[in-house]
């Protein structure tokens, strides 16, 4: 069973270091990150999610984001950024 992660409130780029350390302490096991209750996300801290999806990638582990808010979903289509890049499917819920 996959650890949860929650992220919420305001995650602008002096969250993005502390989440980074923190997701790294789930390394090697599978994780669900919970952003649901993000009320805005930071470029540094979508980079941060991206990165750690493709750590999970390399080490064969799950990495889903589910379920993720509205501040979340629009921050990343405004950067261009696909919602699968940090394990998030179109429409909120957890790629599979």
């Amino acid at each position: 069973m996959a650890a949860t992660y929650k992220l919420e409130g305001h995650l602008d780029s002096s969250a993005a270091p502390r989440i980074a350390q923190e997701l790294l302490t789930h390394r090697g096991a599978p994780i669900l990150i919970d952003g649901g209750a993000v009320a805005s996300a930071g470029t540094l801290l979508l980079q941060v999610l991206i990165s750690a999806k493709l750590q999970w990638d390399e080490d064969e582990q799950s990495f889903q984001t589910a379920p993720i808010s509205d501040a979340m979903a629009t921050a990343a289509k405004g950067l261009g950024i696909p919602l699968a890049s940090f394990g998030a499917a179109s429409d909120g819920e957890a790629t599979a």
